[in-house]
């Protein structure tokens, strides 16, 4: 694969630039893991066919054949991503972002065999509805523990969005407080890195440190299911904003000897932004696989989606498993430049890192 001059500039750029530190007030101890198994409930690929690998440091075990032929695994658009992490024998487990429709998240939670119940901590990303559209049925099946923490970036999250960046486009969709209420969840809204299920740990607000900027395709209501006097100065007396993101997560896990594992949902502040962060809030530079939406789909180019490729190999993780808005032009292009460590999503399997 041939790269482009600006994409060959961006790569020896940062190859020369050290993965940025926060200030000593802003650091903590992020947990060590011995182990972390990522399971796919939600995203847009499904198959039959799905490959099972193993190696060293990987093991990826293909979607299990359902027991009636009368159901099968539903893919969509969005994503929701199951990760069981343990450490010294004790296990946790973290539910990241609901996909777009309850049913889906539903069903192939059930054909896996994984219980609401079960859940220790859940992560939302950003107030997309492909992302938290299912999870008002799944906290009103009443199967999941009241108390379990809820961890949201920022009251923003909250505002109703709008499709696309005019003021009269039509609604999106907001998160159902009220539901998340009712259902006795511990809703924590902070723009801070958190400690998740005392096994991972969140990145907070993403501040830009790459060349990538948001081109986010949605509108912001504040005021609309938002308290708009939590919202930024710059926000909160305006009826209408483009998106900018600015409240998104993203979710990361150490294993011991291996390095990070960073999950992008969908990485609207972009996923070098994401990978950057996770690196300075925890002071690890390893990176050992980066997972989820890269978005690097239109109205991003090809151009862009090259430059990140391009300072994707200069991270020079052991592993991507790019899904959700990656973007074919990327998949493609990093598969090709990096066969190695490219795996596919696909709904139902599973990814184990570490110890076995």
């Amino acid at each position: 694969m041939e790269l482009s001059r600006r994409s060959l500039l961006a790569v020896a750029g940062a190859s020369l630039i050290p993965a940025p530190r926060l200030f000593a007030a802003d650091t903590f101890k992020v947990p060590s893991i011995d182990r972390l198994q990522l399971t796919v409930l939600i995203d847009s690929t499904t198959s039959v066919f799905g490959a099972s690998i193993t190696r060293p440091d990987i093991r990826v075990i293909a979607p299990p054949i359902t027991a009636d032929y009368h159901t099968a695994f539903a893919g969509q658009w969005g994503y929701s991503l199951l990760a069981k992490s343990s450490a010294v024998g004790a296990e946790r487990t973290t539910l990241i972002d609901f996909g777009y429709t309850p049913a889906a998240l539903l069903n192939n939670m059930a054909l896996l065999g994984i219980a609401p119940d079960t859940i220790d901590a859940m992560v939302l990303s950003h107030g997309h509805y492909d992302h938290f559209g299912g999870l008002d049925g799944f906290l009103a099946s009443g199967k999941v523990r009241r108390g379990t923490p809820l961890f949201v970036g920022g009251e923003e999250a909250f505002c109703e969005r709008i499709r696309g960046t005019d003021p009269d486009g039509s609604s999106f969709g907001a998160i159902d407080r009220p539901a998340i209420r009712k259902a006795g969840i511990d809703l924590i809204v902070s723009g801070d890195p958190r400690i998740v299920a005392g096994q991972g740990y969140t990145t907070g607000r993403i501040p830009f440190v790459s060349t990538e900027r948001p081109r986010v395709p949605t509108g912001m209501l504040p005021g609309q299911n938002c308290d708009r006097r939590l919202l930024d100065t710059a926000k909160r007396n305006k009826t209408f904003v483009v998106d900018d993101a600015e409240h998104e997560l993203g979710t990361a896990f150490h294993i011991a000897g291996r390095g990070l594992i960073v999950v992008g949902s969908c990485s609207h502040r972009g996923i070098i932004n994401t990978v950057r962060r996770a690196q300075a809030v925890s002071g690890i530079d390893k990176v050992h696989a980066m997972v989820g939406g890269f978005h690097l789909v239109p109205p991003h180019t090809r151009d862009q989606a090259m430059e990140t490729l391009a300072v994707i190999q200069a991270i020079n993780p052991d592993y991507i498993i790019p899904s959700h808005c990656s973007g074919q032009a990327f998949i493609a292009a990093a598969t090709a430049a990096m066969p190695q460590k490219v795996i596919r999503s696909v709904v139902g399997s599973s990814y184990i890192f570490g110890s076995a």
